[in-house]
């Protein structure tokens, strides 16, 4: 028993110790990528701000402002509940491929959500979830390790990080769909040319990657989580 243990036990690192070579791999691949087409400014000049607002009032969404975050480099993010469009400084006044990919990258996201995409929606209610089980995942399966009447509890710490990885599991296709609609409509309304349009692709690709190495980092986790358990019980 103590061999398996130890067995299932180095398993787990190994998963966990790979998936954090691909999560620092990804972060450092989309800030290479970042770093270099924040650089290459665009022939139509326009900065990221521009390119949110044009977008909005294009798909006829007039509720949804456009603001300059306080937040650093990549915090650009979209806020349903505000409903409000935050770009980072280099963003929202960039006139950059990258200013212009990410600022039609979460103005995807204010589409998706006026739409009604069903993955947002559904994203939407899993996210107060997954934030719990982020929060007492590890710390509730810890405590069942302990053994005895608290055994459960490593139950129940599975059960809190599977739903962070279904959160993730569910946050792909959102990605992936804001960055399918930033790149047809920058392409098609004239804000990049074919060239641009080509590393703005590289752009979205590399930010992408990053909500992929998330999701491999939790599967590495509950594997190792459930590895643990099951050996601790044979």
């Amino acid at each position: 028993m103590p061999f398996r243990y130890s067995l299932f036990n180095m398993t787990g690192i190994g998963f966990v110790i790979i998936a954090g070579i691909i999560s620092l791999a990804a972060q450092l691949f989309v800030q290479s990528t970042y770093s270099k087409y924040r650089n290459v400014r665009t022939s139509a000049g326009l900065t990221g701000a521009d390119v949110a607002r044009n977008i909005l009032q294009q798909n006829g969404i007039f509720d949804v402002q456009v603001i300059r975050s306080n937040r650093g480099t990549l915090s650009d993010h979209y806020d349903p509940t505000r409903k409000v469009v935050a770009l980072s400084p280099d963003v929202y006044d960039g006139t950059s491929i990258a200013s212009v990919s990410i600022a039609a990258h979460e103005v995807g996201h204010a589409i998706q959500h006026a739409t009604g995409y069903v993955f947002i929606a559904v994203r939407n209610k899993v996210l107060p979830l997954a934030i719990v089980g982020s929060n007492v995942g590890a710390f509730a399966f810890m405590l069942g390790l302990a053994g005895g009447a608290l055994g459960f509890l490593m139950d129940v710490g599975i059960i809190a990080i599977s739903v962070v990885a279904l959160f993730q599991l569910i946050t792909l296709p959102v990605e992936f769909d804001a960055s399918a609609r930033a790149l047809k409509i920058i392409g098609s309304n004239g804000m990049l040319n074919q060239n641009e349009l080509s590393g703005s692709k590289k752009m979205l690709t590399a930010a992408a990657l990053t909500y992929v190495a998330s999701l491999v980092s939790v599967l590495a986790t509950l594997a190792r989580y459930i590895a643990i358990r099951d050996s601790r019980r044979d």
